[in-house]
């Protein structure tokens, strides 16, 4: 008899466990990225992603794009074409990628999360960064200032659907936007330097919410380039991620492998140099010089 009323007392509430656990598993996303990215995929920091993804109209408003399913948050990153970034350009292009967070990252994030709580009862749904002043590197190597953005989202089904125009800040609202940039009440200073062949350098220095460091190992060398920045991609205060990518300069295959790391547990943290770190621009831009 006590055994079944404990039981009857539980199973409401193992159904509603198993019940958001389904829902997790069950969610969708829309999957792209927008078809120039094919061949500079670099830009973004992200894992690799198959031809599938790429699509001319990926930032045209969901409906009619692919699908995957997703244990986590929708993952929405935008950015400008560094290539169109100068003072005698026009509006430049909108870049834009679409996926499940953990599939484009390997990273799990409480972030745009049902099941986060932002401690006053109510559930963090959405999330969104922005820097208006993030460092990229153009084709020629040149370190240019652009505008990026990335949003997480988990409060419906395929909810990373927004239309991006030309210039994808207009009207633009990020949720949950925070510009905390302090550690222990100062100013999180952070290094800067442009990539540099095997040297781990400490030039200057800047101050935002994250410091980065990102590097590139390939043939036994390796070149690191450090900054920071408003936006961090994992969504998680500190964390590296490493991923093998092939390239094709000219027709040669090319296999380098690239970190990513975001930090903000202590003053320059991004100072040393190892083997958890990122994408050398820098590199990939010598590339786009000499074959395309």
């Amino acid at each position: 008899m006590q055994r079944s009323v404990y039981f009857t007392l539980f199973l409401p509430l193992l159904t509603l466990q198993v019940g958001r656990i389904m829902g997790q598993n069950s969610r969708n996303c829309f999957a792209c990225a927008s078809s120039d990215l094919k061949n500079k995929w670099y830009l973004t920091g992200l894992a690799p992603v198959p031809d599938s993804y790429f699509t001319s109209n990926c930032g045209n408003r969901g409906n009619q794009m692919a699908r995957e399913s997703c244990p986590g948050p929708c993952f929405t990153m935008v950015f400008d074409n560094p290539d169109d970034v100068g003072p005698t350009q026009q509006t430049p292009a909108t870049y834009v990628v679409r996926g499940c967070h953990r599939t484009l990252t390997n990273v799990v994030t409480d972030r745009g999360d049902n099941n986060t709580n932002n401690g006053d009862n109510t559930q963090r749904r959405n999330f969104c960064e922005i820097d208006t002043t993030y460092k990229m590197a153009d084709r020629r190597g040149n370190l240019v200032n652009v505008r990026m953005m990335s949003m997480l989202c988990g409060d419906v089904d395929s909810c990373n659907d927004q239309e991006f125009a030309t210039d994808f800040m207009t009207g633009v609202t990020c949720a949950n936007q925070t510009n905390d940039n302090l550690l222990n009440n100062s100013p999180l200073n952070c290094y800067e330097c442009t990539p540099s062949e095997g040297k781990n350098c400490h030039e200057s220095k800047c101050s935002k919410k994250y410091c980065s460091k990102q590097q590139v190992k390939l043939d036994g060398g390796f070149q690191l380039m450090k900054t920071c920045t408003n936006v961090n991609i994992f969504g998680v205060d500190t964390m590296c991620q490493t991923y093998d990518v092939f390239t094709n300069p000219g027709g040669v295959p090319v296999k380098s492998q690239y970190t990513q790391c975001y930090c903000k547990d202590k003053q320059f943290c991004n100072s040393a140099v190892g083997a958890s770190l990122a994408v050398c621009l820098m590199f990939m831009a010598f590339f786009s010089v000499l074959f395309f």
